[in-house]
């Protein structure tokens, strides 16, 4: 038995049964699952076969550092905030680990740790971050061996609905929470347009950087720009290129509908004293009126007309707002700010319900100069469908190259050591190649330009 290979896995979330999954096709590995949700742990244990572990990370560092220190490897699929932690603990007992997640400036602050601990940190493994990274990089580093250079660069994915599935006044749907989701419109982001920097500004004036898109018709898909695309100059290796724009794909209507909660004063991080525990329960039409400056007692009839006021006269956004039920007297769920309460709200209305999926869109788009002269136009699609009550498109697309990075480190097929993400050709090219037969199947098409 000494020989198995031994896995912690930290995090119960959707994307952890994929992870599972694909890791419990090879019997030499013994997995340990570690989270402080007992009853998601006992369902992934009457599935899989595992360790359980019932603990709270943040809380309990002792456990954590005993625990990861019986590993070859650790698999974070935690928040974010919690990757340094787990970090930290790898680098105490040189255990490699992998995430999924951004390699934020938290993690960086550890890369001379991780360097002196002689380990492999690999992040950003999942969708977007992680087969983004890896169709990019496999492209870029193709032109590069042909001495072709990279001119632009246009990035966009989204996790949406399957299109039966986008009737509501968001056409959108949540399979965590919408916090991340709804705060992201009021970042600014930044990208290169034929050699001018762009700066979007997020907030109300969001609506202005978000454009139609005319692939896939039958979607009907918007896209925006999304935070600093600017630095992946750098990261890949393409100073060469005059434009350079990672973004987002919702289907059309969206934007503006997000749009008209940002003018209601819905999108709001402040501390909102009448949301807390204590306070005398609220509703919609309640918190509606106070944001419009009305009276609580105000009639249907005068919220809707200051609502719309409030809205510049648009006549869409007022119906988004009322189909979603917030000109009603539902209560306001407890939270520390408005858009919190707002999160909470959307996680129950716009959740998937049983038999309903999803699907993921990314769309990339190259212009590379050869050096004939030539412009040779170069996109990749990748669209991928959730599995009608089995695994979702994003749980299949964010988990599977994650699980297949940690198999290829317990393998020593990666030998490169430190923080890294996907970007050689030693991690992207079998990961690539892998996640075929998983049904995750992306498409090229080229046309050259004399």
């Amino acid at each position: 038995m000494g020989t198995k290979k031994k896995v912690l896995v930290l995090g119960t979330g959707y994307v952890s049964e994929p992870v599972l999954e694909y890791l419990s096709r090879d019997n030499n590995i013994e997995i340990t699952v570690g989270s402080d949700l007992r009853n998601q742990i006992e369902q992934l244990g009457k599935k899989y076969n595992i360790n359980p572990v019932i603990m709270d990370i943040s809380k309990q560092e002792e456990k954590l550092a005993s625990l990861v220190a019986k590993q070859h490897l650790v698999i974070s699929l935690l928040p974010y905030v919690l990757h340094p932690l787990v970090a930290k603990a790898c680098i105490k007992s040189k255990v490699n680990m992998v995430t999924a997640s951004y390699i934020t400036p938290a993690l960086k602050e550890l890369e001379k740790s991780v360097d002196d601990a002689g380990i492999t940190v690999i992040g950003e493994l999942g969708l977007d971050p992680g087969l983004d990274h890896m169709l990019a990089m496999e492209t870029i580093d193709k032109a590069k061996e042909v001495g072709a250079t990279i001119e632009s660069y246009i990035s966009y994915c989204g996790g949406l609905p399957a299109p039966e599935h986008s009737d509501n006044p968001l056409r959108y749907k949540f399979s965590w929470s919408p916090v991340g989701v709804l705060m992201n419109i009021m970042q600014s982001a930044t990208y290169l347009l034929n050699g001018k920097v762009v700066n979007a500004e997020g907030g109300v004036a969001f609506l202005d950087a978000v454009t139609p898109m005319d692939y896939y018709p039958g979607l009907n898909l918007e896209g925006y720009p999304n935070r600093d695309s600017t630095k992946y100059a750098e990261i890949y290796g393409i100073s060469s290129a005059h434009t350079l724009l990672r973004g987002t794909l919702r289907y059309k209507g969206y934007a503006k509908a997000l749009n008209g909660l940002v003018k209601l004063g819905l999108i709001n991080r402040d501390a909102f004293p009448a949301l807390r525990p204590e306070a005398k329960p609220l509703t919609w039409k309640e918190l509606l009126c106070d944001l419009v400056g009305i009276p609580p007692s105000s009639t249907q009839d005068a919220l809707k007309e200051a609502v719309l006021k409030k809205l510049g006269g648009d006549s869409t956004q007022l119906e988004a707002a009322e189909r979603l039920g917030l000109l009603g007297d539902e209560q306001v769920p407890r939270a520390e700010s408005v858009v919190d309460a707002l999160s909470k709200y959307l996680a129950m209305k716009l959740s998937y319900g049983p038999g309903e999926k999803d699907m993921i869109v990314m769309r990339d788009s190259f212009g590379i100069r050869h050096p004939s002269g030539h412009l040779e136009n170069k996109t990749i699609d990748l669209v991928v469908y959730g599995d009608i009550n089995g695994f979702s498109a994003m749980a299949k697309t964010v988990g599977f190259p994650t699980a297949m990075a940690a198999k290829m480190l317990l393998d020593g097929e990666i030998h490169a050591k430190g923080l890294i993400g996907p970007f050689s050709k030693e991690i992207y090219g079998p990961i690539l190649e892998r996640i075929k037969a998983e049904g995750i199947i992306y498409t090229t098409q080229s046309t050259i330009k004399p």
